[in-house]
Formats: structure tokens, sequence, C-alpha cells
């Protein structure tokens, strides 16, 4: 079932923006035009590094291909960087010279969307009932597509089978029960069940655990806060009494270590819900890795990311933006993209992409129970208000009830 963002429809949006809204306007026949010799224009694009698709070289034959159906449209690939990338895009969208095109993850959409800066891409393809809801839901704010998704992430649940051993645990827990019943025996052999990274985006820490518990960070209108509801709770007792038993390492609730040096790069952690699987196989070696199910509590849930391309209602070239944007989410395209990348499809069609590869090939099943965060304008400044509370649970000894009701005050005061 899509969970479709339904965001206040007074909801400010960063003032950088503001220029803009005065001068959007192009639209256009949604699905773009018909026919191909009709279309025309320069569609400025903006693509940055993908995983092993770092080179604007690789995107050349594409472009060449695209152009034997669109021979009058040029692509102007201007390759960018993530390092910098949103004030690389506010002084573009201030001087006037946004891209028509656009790579954005979810946390961009309300942004741009609620100045009405993006064009709506529900009519622009007639297959969108062959990709993930959970791809399409990430794209969508207050009820309207704004990011055609090109790939997905997602933190593959696993178990390091040596730790396991060591406890002799006898299966890698796909449940808070039993997860929880087998953390006194990891303890005691020296390893830890699992790892919270307290400083990390709640998107993948304390989100996801309220997710699985059943909880909402906002309620279903996005005008008040829901996580300090019975489930976030729930989940906060849950993660204070793993740091109180020292199930999990509690110098990494204060700080990221490089991985190499994180109890999970050491080896000494059990379960790993969102952790790298790749960088665990490359470091511990692909016979210590036993992929498992999506972690559940009351229902299933993961972290995990979409990217997705956007388009500026400002461009001149509206037919041919969309029309470049449909080639890039074919099925056709996204087979040569994804495997080179090391990213997931988004669409249901593409087949296995990494059948000979049992550990990559896990996080397919995974990408329905991808969630990536709260589609609302003020996602991360929702995110810097509950964090410190949280710490305050972890770190202080904080009661859950009070932390929470804390942070909704301060949420509800920014809604």
């Amino acid at each position: 079932m899509r969970h479709k963002a339904t965001a206040a429809a007074g909801a400010v949006a960063m003032s950088t923006v503001l220029l803009l809204t005065g001068c959007s306007g192009t639209g256009g026949d949604p699905a773009g035009a018909t026919d191909p010799d009709e279309v025309s224009g320069t569609v400025t694009f903006w693509p940055y590094p993908l995983g092993g698709v770092k080179e604007a070289s690789w995107w050349q034959p594409h472009i060449e291909n695209f152009n034997k159906t669109y021979p009058d449209v040029k692509i102007d690939l201007q390759m960018q960087a993530f390092a910098g990338r949103e004030e690389s895009l506010v002084t573009a969208i201030s001087g006037g010279n946004e891209p028509d095109v656009v790579y954005f993850n979810p946390d961009f959409i309300p942004k741009y969307a609620d100045e009405d800066l993006l064009l709506p891409l529900d009519d622009l393809r007639d297959d969108w009932d062959a990709f993930h809801d959970s791809a399409l839901d990430a794209m969508t704010y207050d009820g309207t597509l704004y990011g055609a998704p090109q790939l997905v992430t997602v933190g593959t649940d696993f178990c390091n089978t040596t730790v396991l051993e060591a406890a002799a645990a006898a299966a890698c827990p796909t449940t808070w029960d039993e997860l929880r019943e087998i953390a006194p025996a990891v303890k005691e052999a020296g390893g830890y069940v699992t790892n919270y990274y307290g400083t990390a985006t709640l998107n993948s820490t304390f989100y996801t655990y309220l997710w699985q518990a059943g909880g909402e960070v906002l309620n279903k209108d996005m005008t008040e806060a829901a996580f300090n509801g019975p489930e976030g709770v729930k989940a906060l007792t849950f993660i204070k009494e793993m740091a109180d038993n020292d199930w999990i390492p509690r110098e990494e609730i204060a700080t990221i270590p490089p991985f190499e040096q994180s109890q999970q790069g050491l080896g000494k952690v059990a379960y790993n819900g969102g952790g790298s699987v790749v960088a665990n196989r490359d470091l511990h070696g692909a016979d210590v890795i036993q992929t498992v199910p999506t972690m559940k509590d009351a229902e299933q849930a993961a972290s995990g990311t979409v990217g997705a391309w956007s388009i500026f209602n400002t461009t001149d070239v509206p037919d041919a933006a969309k029309a470049w944007v449909r080639y890039l989410t074919d099925a056709g395209f996204m087979k040569e993209l994804l495997p080179e990348a090391q990213y997931f499809s988004p669409r249901t069609d593409t087949g296995e992409l990494y059948g000979d590869d049992p550990i990559m090939a896990a996080g397919e099943e995974a990408i329905p129970f991808v969630r990536t965060g709260v589609a609302h304008p003020k996602a991360r400044e929702i995110i810097d208000l509950i964090k410190p509370h949280i710490q305050r649970v972890l770190l202080e000894g904080a009661e859950p009830q009070k932390a929470l009701d804390d942070a909704a005050d301060e949420v509800n005061r920014i809604l």
C-alpha cells in the first residue's frame, strides 16, 4: 500500500528558492509529444556519481542511443559533485541557471514541490504499476509524484555467523524478540547483538525501529508529531534496553568511527540491520555473511533511499526533458546502469540483476519494505529536534516517554 504524503498546504519551504515562485510556468502535455520528430531542444542534465558510474563518458553511448529516437534533442550533460550539492543547486536557482533534469533523493522533493517548482510526473509514464510502491512513495509529495525513480538503496539485514557461532546462537534474528533472545549470549561471548549510531540520520536509526513497531513520525496530515505515541515509546524503550545492557557498543551511540575501527568492522557485531553488507563481505569474507528477511516487530521496515529524476517547471523544453526521463527510467536502461552502479531497481520487471551474487540479490527482496524518511519540507529540522532527546535517553538515562514528549513539543512548534 502506498503511503502518500499530505503535507499542509501552507508549509513554508526554504527561503532561498522563493525567487523562482514567480517565474515558473512551462507545462505542456504531461506525457510529452507523441511524435519524436516534434520534440526538440537542449536538455540541461545534472547527474551525480552513482556508485561505479562516475564519469560523464559513461553516459555518452546512452545519449547516442536516445538520439536514435529523438534526433532533435540535445542532452547537455553537466556532471555534478555530491560535495556541496545543495548549495550548488541553490546558487544555480538563484541565478536562473537551474538544470532542466536533476537527480534528487526523497528529502529534496518536499522542499521544491512545496514552492511549486517541479513538474508533476504522474502522467510521465503509462507503466508506473511496474514500479515498487516503496520507490514511488518516496518521491510522492501531497499526493503527486515529482520524481521518476531510477535506483534504490537498501539496508540489507544480515548476520556475522562467526559471532553467532561464538554465542551458540541458533539463527540470525528476524524479529525484535529473537534479537533480544540471543543478546545475552552474544554479550557473554564478547560481542554485541547489534549497533546503533546515535549521531547518524534518524531515517536509518530511530525511525526504522519506529516503523517496525508500526508507528509514524507525523500524523496522517503531517500537522502534528506522532512519534511520541505508544509505538515510538516501545521502539525507544527497546533501543534503551539494548544500550543499558551493553548489548550495543555504547561509544558508537555518541560517535561514528571509521568502518574498519567500528565494532562491526572488527567483526564483533552479530546482527546488522542496515549496515553495509558489501563492506562486511569484502572485509570478513562472504562465507561469514548470512542474509535474512527484513527485521520486524509489528511490521517489516528497512532503511534505504531512492534516487530519481525531477524536472524543474522553469524548463523551456518540457517535452524533451520528459522524453529523456522516460528513457532513463525504462527497464532496458536500468539493466545497463544498475549492475554497474551497484544499486537496486525501483522496477519490478527488470529481473534479477544480481542472480549470480546471493548477497546482493538478498537486497532485492527488501525493496518493498524500504522507508526513506518523512515527506515534509521540514524533515531535516524535525530530525535535528528529535535526535538530542533520543541521545538523552541512551546516554543519560532519560525516560523514553518524557523525552519523546519534549521532542514532540518542539516539533509541533515548527509544524
